[in-house]
């Protein structure tokens, strides 16, 4: 199972633009459900319109003894294609940060995420220029340091390139530097042909 999700995130270079060299250690399916709508699902198309509030998202471990119950569990949001995917900017945008995310099981072997936590940074929509093609929106699920105090993780005070100050710096950057270990990824991917933004980036 955990080859089947690699190879839909190799499908459009999600491990290539984002993961890069980090050790990813596929431990379960994380499922992304947005209301209204269908589940997200490695990679398919999206409604801008309906990603617009938090979905809800679950891990279920392919084993339960890779997850303690005295872990933490953080979930990051990204998106590597602003304000394109040819034309990269403002990448990667930070669309959601929550660290301290208890592992507990619930009756199916499933660990709730949604609700859970410590919000860091509030969940962004998808909202791509408008005609700048399909944008990539990443979760990624991580394990924290055991014992790590999430207060002294970054801030990530700006979301263009999350704050480092570098086109493409982003998610990977943050797992670095907090010494995190990821777990699991989903994504889907969002066109806007309609809406005219203005960005202040």
């Amino acid at each position: 199972m955990s080859s089947a999700i690699v190879a839909k995130l190799n499908k459009e270079d999600i491990v290539k633009d984002t993961v890069k060299d980090l050790a990813f250690d596929v431990l379960g399916e994380l499922s992304v459900s947005y209301a209204g709508t269908d589940d997200v699902q490695l990679g398919n198309a999206m409604a801008m319109d309906a990603t617009q509030s938090a979905p809800t998202i679950k891990f279920t471990p392919f084993d339960r003894s890779q997850l303690s119950s005295d872990e933490k569990l953080i979930l990051l949001m990204t998106d590597p294609d602003a304000p394109s995917r040819t034309e990269r900017k403002w990448s990667e945008v930070c669309h959601h940060i929550v660290t301290d995310i208890p592992v507990e099981y619930g009756s199916q072997g499933e660990i709730a995420i949604s609700g859970k936590g410590i919000v860091r940074n509030n969940y962004i929509g998808p909202g791509p220029p408008r005609n700048s093609g399909y944008h990539r929106y990443v979760f990624f699920l991580c394990k924290q340091p055991k014992g790590a105090d999430s207060s002294t993780f970054t801030k990530i005070e700006n979301i263009v390139s999350w704050g480092y100050g570098v086109p493409g710096a982003g998610a990977y950057d943050y797992i670095k530097q907090n010494n995190l270990q990821l777990i699991g990824a989903n994504y889907f991917m969002v066109e806007n042909t309609t809406v005219d933004f203005n960005y202040d980036m």
